[in-house]
C-alpha cells in the first residue's frame, strides 16, 4: 500500500496553540498513519522554525523537499516529505490576478518518485481562496501537468468546496477526486475545529479507482493541529496485467 497526506500547517499561526505543541500532535498523527508521503502547505522555513524539517527529523523521512512561493519571501511556502527517493523536483509559478482580497504569491512544486514498478508524478499546491484566482490557478496547473508522463498524485489545499469551478476543471478532465472513489462517506476538512466543508484534497491521475482502498480526513479526537485537517489517500498496488 501507498499512504499519502496532506495538511496545511497554518505557518506558525497560534489560534490553535503554539508551533511547538501542534507539531507534537502532528508528529503522533503522522506516526500513528505512517503515510509514505507528506504534502504540507503554508510552511514556515526561518532558522527559529523550520516546521518541514522539524518534523522530518522527528519521524525520520529522509527526503525533503521545500520551495519558497516566491524569492523575496524565501521563508514561507510549501514542502513535501517522503520515505521513498525523490528526484526531477520542479516547481510552477501559478497565476495570479490583480486583487486586494488576495496578494499572496502561489507555487506548485513537484517530483517524481518510484513505486511498484511505476515512476509517478506527485505535485503539491496551495491554491487562493478568491474564486477567480482559483479557478485560473487551477486551470494553469492542470494544462502544465498534462505534459507528464504516467501515474499522478495531486495533492494539496486548494481553498475550494467540490463544486467550485477550478475543482470542476480537474474532476471533469482526467482527475479523479480519490474522495469519490472511496468507499467512505465524504468528510469535511476546514475550519478544522468545526468542519464545514471540504477544500483539502488529493486527485490522482492515470490510476485505476479500484487502487483507491481509502481516502478520508485523517482522524483527530484531540485539539486540531492546524486550521484545516489532514487528508489521506491510501492506494493498493496495481492488478498484474
Amino acid at each position: 500500500m501507498l499512504k499519502i497526506l496532506t495538511l496545511n500547517l497554518n505557518y506558525d499561526q497560534d489560534g490553535f496553540g503554539s508551533w511547538d505543541l501542534r507539531r507534537e500532535r502532528i508528529v503522533a498523527l503522522l506516526r500513528d498513519e505512517h503515510p509514505q508521503l507528506v504534502a504540507l502547505q503554508a510552511v514556515c522555513a526561518r532558522p527559529d522554525c523550520d516546521q518541514a524539517r522539524e518534523l522530518a527529523e522527528r519521524l525520520d523521512y529522509p527526503h525533503k523537499l521545500f520551495m519558497a512561493a516566491r524569492e523575496s519571501e524565501p521563508e514561507r511556502g510549501c514542502a513535501i516529505l517522503s520515505r521513498i527517493p525523490l528526484s526531477a523536483p520542479w516547481s510552477y509559478a501559478l497565476p495570479r490576478t490583480d486583487s486586494d482580497e488576495d496578494p499572496s504569491f502561489r507555487r506548485a512544486m513537484g517530483a517524481t518518485f518510484a513505486w511498484q514498478g511505476e515512476v509517478w508524478q506527485f505535485t503539491n499546491v496551495h491554491c487562493s481562496w478568491v474564486p477567480n484566482q482559483n479557478h485560473a490557478q487551477t486551470a494553469a496547473l492542470a494544462r502544465a501537468l498534462s505534459v507528464f508522463p504516467g501515474p499522478q498524485c495531486l495533492a494539496g489545499d486548494f481553498n475550494a468546496p467540490p463544486d467550485a469551478a477550478g475543482i470542476r476543471v480537474l474532476t471533469q478532465s482526467a482527475w479523479l477526486d480519490s474522495h469519490a472513489a472511496s468507499p467512505r462517506p465524504p468528510g469535511p476538512t476546514f475550519p478544522a475545529d468545526n468542519p464545514q466543508t471540504r477544500i483539502d484534497y488529493i486527485f490522482v491521475n492515470g490510476v485505476a479507482p479500484q487502487r483507491i482502498l481509502d481516502a478520508r480526513p485523517a482522524p483527530n479526537d484531540g485539539p486540531p493541529l492546524s486550521d484545516h485537517k489532514a487528508y489521506l489517500l491510501t492506494l493498493g498496488v496495481r492488478a498484474a496485467s
